[in-house]
């Protein structure tokens, strides 16, 4: 289980990686079942390269529901997010695929905005995500990086400057958000949209196979480019407490209206709790 000391990793630096129970049956069957369903991507258009990041949502095949039913990881979100009642939110898997001779790039951004405030309430008023490492992932093998202690840095700029949430957000857009001005809420936000502020460089996290890495969605973080020889294999689940209401796109809140009775229907029934209330 998680630990207090890796728990303040988290709050403090935005991002921590740990130990798991997933068996290596459960990483071969999901590393497979990954192959299979993620080879190099057609290219967008307009362009001639293939896409070497590809991936799929809203996970429902037996090798995944395994995993995602696993009690460790709804353990760990209750003491991320100081909750005894946690829901699960989305489920994705991607693949990124080697490029060759490519030059390391990294696609930052946030995802999310909250205030102090959201970060230091019980329960936190917060979506938290895990990446868990099917196969090893090292400083080439696209790892996701991310600036250390952004995500305070901006929740505390935040907190003085809400006028950072009105730069392209289009109210008409989002539910469960009164104005502009609303946190937390779920939107990404790229270069222009950050304060001028100085953060620290970007670091990579890394992982053995079976591991599970938790980073902070309101820090600077991205994909990164594949410059190794294999190929990079995560597997995200999202979390929220269960009372907790966070401002979002339409679009992600009715793609979670449809695919989580579908994940209720696969779950082993004492798993069920998982599903939120509001999910028919």
């Amino acid at each position: 289980m998680i630990t207090n000391t890796q728990i303040n990793t988290f709050e403090q630096e935005g991002a921590v990686t740990i130990d798991t129970p997933l068996t290596d049956d459960q990483l071969t069957q999901a590393a497979q079942l990954m192959d299979t369903l993620l080879p190099l991507g057609p290219p967008r258009p307009g362009e001639k390269k293939p896409r070497y990041r590809v991936g799929e949502n809203s996970l429902l095949q037996p090798s995944f529901v395994s995993i995602i039913a696993n009690p460790f990881f709804e353990e760990v979100m209750k003491k991320l997010l100081y909750t005894d009642n946690v829901v699960i939110t989305n489920t994705a898997i991607r693949k990124t695929h080697p490029q060759p001779n490519a030059k390391f790039e990294i696609g930052e951004h946030t995802d999310i905005t909250y205030g102090l405030a959201d970060m230091a309430s019980k329960p936190r008023r917060m979506d938290l995500g895990l990446f868990i490492w099917i196969k090893d992932v090292g400083p080439k093998t696209a790892p996701l990086m991310y600036r250390p202690k952004s995500h305070l840095q901006i929740a505390q700029w935040m907190d003085d400057r809400p006028t950072y949430l009105t730069k392209s957000t289009d109210i008409n857009n989002y539910v469960n958000m009164q104005d502009t001005h609303s946190r937390p809420a779920g939107h990404a936000k790229h270069p222009d949209d950050w304060p001028d502020l100085e953060f620290e460089d970007p670091i990579p996290v890394v992982g053995h196979a079976g591991q599970v890495s938790v980073v902070n969605q309101a820090a600077i973080h991205g994909a990164s480019t594949n410059v190794d020889t294999k190929p990079r294999y995560s597997f995200f689940i999202g979390f929220r407490p269960r009372d907790v209401v966070m401002g979002e796109a339409k679009s992600r809140f009715n793609g979670r209206q449809s695919y989580l009775p579908k994940l209720r229907e696969v779950l082993p029934p004492d798993r069920h709790h998982l599903i939120p209330d509001d999910v028919q």
